[in-house]
């Protein structure tokens, strides 16, 4: 039912007062996501804007906006997770999502999930055991071979390894090798299990972004004319310059990349097709048997099994290092894409009752939703699970 301009306004002023029943959430959330722009909603938000400049952490938008996208899957079935139109619209949809949940404070969010239950919830057949996000975390070997919990640590210093200093600080591991002797350097290997994803500072101030399922191992200083670290599944990279010094990523023992100073993302997950190399800033020189391929900013080098490598230009860099910013980015993915990236996040096993749908996804979801929250707005698009015991999800025809 369409309202009034002077009842979308009270609506509007009672929003940023965080004064909205669920009903009347529902009919705001409807007016700023409808397929047509509405002026007035502009003209709301852009006077909201103007008085205030709490708009300017771009990773705060884009979780908000995450969150709103999967409030509009649920909220309106006749919009499918396939078809969310916030996306497609104009800037001022963003500054509509902020000012929405930031005026609510995240209460729609709760709300619609305990309103729009769908007829069979997952928690039903889960003994009502959700399964729950992944979190920060990573397992640390250290040379002598013993190994440490990070996420069971504090802030504060982990270890000293002959002189180099391993600090924990604010989710991230670093290294200070200020007092290492180079003769004495030893080789570290941080794991990240399912479920799990961690941050690294290396000893020459590069930093990496691990994600679930992964390893990356190295030196406890750089020694020697080149930066050598070994990778398994995936990494982000922001290297630090140093041109006479090369840093190098081993990747699977097949392949090779080599940088000067860059910011790049690896996917080389044993069960993906190829060995994607994503470059977003600098340049990199990407090594396999069969020959190098050089890869400029936007380009994403696939490298075959057999190690024949194919450039892909124009690639959404934004969707590639999606995870590295706590977001699935769906975009144009298949249904086992999807499945893949849910497996590593939450450690569960994904099995398909018959053949597997031919699908393809649109959207966003936050990864800190529960399991069942993103299962419902993937319903949407007509798949359908069941879960199982011992964390297994069946993809039902």
């Amino acid at each position: 039912m369409l309202l009034t301009p002077e009842q979308y306004k009270d609506l509007f002023e009672r929003l940023l007062a965080s004064d909205l029943s669920p009903a009347d959430s529902e009919k705001i959330i409807n007016w700023l996501s409808s397929r047509e722009e509405d002026p007035l909603a502009a003209e709301l938000i852009l006077q909201q804007l103007a008085v205030t400049d709490t708009v300017t952490d771009e990773a705060t938008t884009r979780a908000l906006e995450n969150r709103l996208s999967l409030i509009l899957q649920t909220i309106d079935t006749a919009a499918p997770v396939k078809q969310i139109p916030f996306y497609k619209k104009t800037i001022w949809r963003a500054a509509a999502v902020f000012i929405v949940l930031v005026g609510m404070g995240f209460y729609l969010f709760n709300a619609t999930q305990q309103t729009t239950a769908p007829d069979k919830p997952l928690a039903a057949v889960t003994s009502n055991a959700e399964i729950k996000p992944g979190a920060e975390g990573a397992l640390l070997t250290l040379s002598d071979g013993s190994v440490l919990v990070l996420d069971s640590l504090g802030n504060g210093l982990v270890t000293m390894q002959n002189g180099t200093q391993v600090i924990l600080k604010n989710g991230q591991l670093v290294y200070d090798p200020n007092n290492t002797d180079p003769a004495t350097i030893g080789y570290n290997t941080m794991t990240t299990p399912k479920g799990r994803q961690f941050q690294l500072v290396l000893p020459d101030g590069s930093k990496v972004w691990l994600n679930a399922a992964s390893s990356i191992h190295y030196p406890t200083l750089f020694t020697g004319d080149e930066r050598l670290v070994e990778i398994t599944g995936e990494a982000y990279f922001e290297v630090a310059h140093n041109a006479a010094k090369p840093f190098k990523v081993k990747v699977n023992n097949a392949t090779t990349i080599e940088v000067l100073g860059t910011h790049f993302n690896v996917n080389a997950y044993s069960n993906e097709e190829t060995i994607n190399t994503t470059l977003l800033e600098g340049a990199v020189r990407v090594s396999g048997t069969n020959g190098k391929t050089v890869l400029a900013p936007g380009q994403q080098a696939r490298t075959s099994g057999d190690g024949s490598s194919k450039v892909v230009n124009a690639v959404n860099t934004g969707k590639v290092i999606a995870w590295k910013n706590g977001v699935f980015d769906f975009e144009d993915a298949s249904l086992e894409e999807v499945m893949r990236q849910l497996e590593r996040w939450y450690d569960i096993e994904v099995v398909y009752e018959k053949n597997i749908p031919k699908l393809e996804f649109f959207g966003k979801m936050g990864k800190d939703l529960s399991l069942d929250i993103v299962l419902r707005g993937l319903e949407k698009s007509n798949v359908h699970f069941r879960v199982e015991a011992n964390r297994k999800l069946v993809v039902l025809p």
